[in-house]
């Protein structure tokens, strides 16, 4: 049995890494997005007049079937981001790809991580892998690794801070390029389970909270806000920066599920008390909750806090289709909140904004839900209508709004 698994794997692997590389080469062919490097200095002012710059890692190897978090989610994203043109030479000059971006050093990874941690997850990939590392229960899957899953989680960081790099290098150019482009990864493991000392949700290294530090440290960005719209409670980013004033943690997420953190009276502590937000979305809540919350919570808390550069971890499993959860999120949902997401940091901090991939299930929802968030990013219009009828609990929506706004001094928009 366990040797028939292997084949399975390794030929799903395969299957994996084949189709991202034919979506790849086609977009090749038709020279149809700007290509750029993280060090090279002549295709880093081909990112400062772009309106996106994105970075992919698929970690085709990263795999274990049956599992929802699959290798094959980023080669669906990047077939769907062709199927609806995102990659087609009409935005030739709105895009950059960074290739191969650099993995994160374990300087940069143990800002957050314990040294212990990160010497521990090397050493069980490297060598006592395949296994289960975390979650041996869970009905929704356990948190595995394999021989590459060390590696791909570097690349997963280094990924996000190479954006950093990107997103705040043309931000210095602004007053002679215009709009600051906004970065975008695609990239696995997700991260915003993980801990200082522990593999959880899927989650190896909390590529979020990596790139938090790495801001503050490496360019001087005192305030860095985190939006967390995952349908589960980014809890390793919460416990990270809990009792942090510099960080302004804000997560939607769905109300009594997995990890069971995330609870409306967790406001954080010390220094960082009321800068952790959280906001419990009633099960059943779609379109119309997200688009409150944003409006009535989301949006004021950011202006409040002014920060200098704002970071998502962009879940897609809020959606609908996901299997594993409740909440009934649109397609577009994704698009309205990428797009007032970027209005915001335009506002606020000089356009700097990064979005980072989290979860997202089903493969459908999720890659028409990034598609999404590209179009929004591009400034173009939503390619998806409402595709099924919700019925939203809107008094219980109402209700958890106001007793959030109303813990955070956010209905007069102050504390």
């Amino acid at each position: 049995m366990r040797s028939a698994s292997r084949q399975y794997l390794t030929g799903l692997t395969k299957a994996a890494r084949q189709l991202e590389g034919r979506v790849h080469q086609a977009l090749d062919s038709s020279n149809c997005f700007t290509r750029c490097s993280a060090t090279n200095a002549a295709p880093q002012q081909e990112v400062v007049s772009s309106k996106l710059v994105y970075a992919v890692s698929g970690a085709p190897q990263h795999d274990r079937q049956p599992h929802p978090e699959t290798a094959r989610r980023v080669p669906a994203i990047l077939a769907a981001l062709e199927r609806t043109g995102v990659t087609s030479p009409a935005h030739a000059d709105k895009l950059s790809l960074l290739q191969q971006p650099r993995r994160a050093t374990m300087e940069e990874i143990t800002a957050v991580h314990d040294l212990e941690y990160i010497q521990q997850l090397k050493d069980t990939a490297e060598n006592h892998s395949p296994t289960v590392v975390a979650d041996f229960d869970d009905p929704d899957g356990f948190t595995y690794l394999t021989s590459t899953s060390f590696e791909d989680a570097l690349k997963a960081s280094g990924g996000a801070l190479a954006l950093v790099d990107a997103v705040v290098h043309a931000s210095k150019q602004r007053s002679t390029t215009g709009e600051v482009p906004a970065g975008y990864s695609i990239a696995r493991p997700p991260g915003h389970h993980a801990t200082a000392n522990q593999s959880m949700g899927f989650c190896l290294l909390n590529n979020v909270a990596i790139a938090a530090r790495y801001a503050q440290q490496h360019h001087g960005l005192k305030k860095v806000m985190i939006l967390d719209w995952d349908v589960h409670h980014g809890n390793g980013t919460n416990d990270l920066f809990y009792d942090d004033d510099s960080v302004l943690m804000i997560d939607m997420h769905e109300d009594g599920v997995w990890p069971g953190s995330g609870l409306l009276n967790e406001i954080g502590t010390g220094r960082g008390q009321g800068h952790t937000i959280n906001i419990p979305m009633p099960i059943g809540s779609g379109d119309t909750a997200a688009r409150l919350a944003f409006d009535k919570i989301i949006q004021p808390a950011a202006i409040r806090f002014q920060p200098n550069i704002i970071l998502i971890s962009a879940g897609y499993d809020a959606h609908w289709r996901d299997p594993l959860e409740k909440l009934n999120f649109y397609s577009s949902t994704y698009h309205f909140l990428t797009r007032r997401v970027k209005q915001l940091s335009n506002k606020l901090c000089g356009g700097r904004l990064v979005m980072l991939m989290e979860g997202g299930y089903s493969l459908q929802g999720l890659s028409e839900s990034v598609s999404e968030s590209f179009l929004a990013l591009l400034g173009e219009p939503s390619h998806h209508q409402p595709d099924t009828d919700v019925v939203e609990p809107m008094d219980a929506v109402w209700e958890r709004i106001a007793e959030v706004r109303k813990l955070h001094g956010l209905e007069q928009g102050t504390r």
